[in-house]
């Protein structure tokens, strides 16, 4: 499914895509995004359910749950427990964490199994932050490989707090460019809204 969008992506640059809220529901993408969710081995959201928690209550269970709320248009995400952590090199700052319920990490799983190779059709190859298959590591061998052809400037931008910088309704507008299934917008809305409250 995921090969399939991004070559439907990638072959039509300014294609927006009608029918993605089935794919959301669906149990294979609700499985792998549990697993995702899993292997991350995350700590409890605001209703402070545990992993160990949610597999007692059954896997199959949940995931049956979700499913119907997601297809009904009933899924809620709760408030996002929020924590403040150390900024990396700084004794002083910290930044704000935000930490979803397991249910609702699932379901932003099961989104960003179904939206990313959509997005990642119109990605730019000198791009590498928050990429699949590619990180810091593939960023400086390019680095390397131009500084060996003769490059001598680098150039890398960071902005500060840009999660809480970006207006909410402006990033929902560049998601509609490529996305115009309601029941996927919504979704998306409500999981934003939820992180950031």
């Amino acid at each position: 499914m995921q090969h399939a969008l991004y070559r439907a992506a990638k072959a039509e640059p300014g294609r927006r895509f009608h029918v993605l809220g089935d794919k959301v529901h669906r149990r294979d993408v609700l499985r792998r995004a549990w697993a995702m969710v899993r292997r991350n081995n995350g700590a409890p959201g605001i209703d402070a359910t545990t992993l160990t928690q949610v597999e007692e209550y059954g896997i199959d269970r949940l995931l049956d749950e979700l499913a119907a709320e997601i297809k009904e248009g009933r899924w809620r995400p709760l408030p996002a427990r929020r924590v403040f952590i150390p900024k990396p090199g700084s004794s002083a700052e910290q930044r704000p964490l935000s930490i979803p319920s397991v249910r609702d990490r699932i379901v932003q799983a099961a989104l960003k199994i179904v939206l990313e190779p959509v997005f990642e059709a119109d990605m730019l190859p000198c791009s590498f932050g928050f990429r699949p298959r590619r990180g810091a590591h593939d960023a400086l061998q390019v680095l390397i490989d131009e500084a060996w052809r003769g490059r001598r400037w680098v150039v890398e931008t960071d902005i500060a707090n840009c999660f809480e910088a970006i207006p909410h309704e402006k990033l929902m507008q560049a998601v509609e460019e490529r996305v115009c299934d309601r029941s996927v917008l919504k979704t998306s809305a409500r999981e934003l809204a939820a992180s950031r409250s």
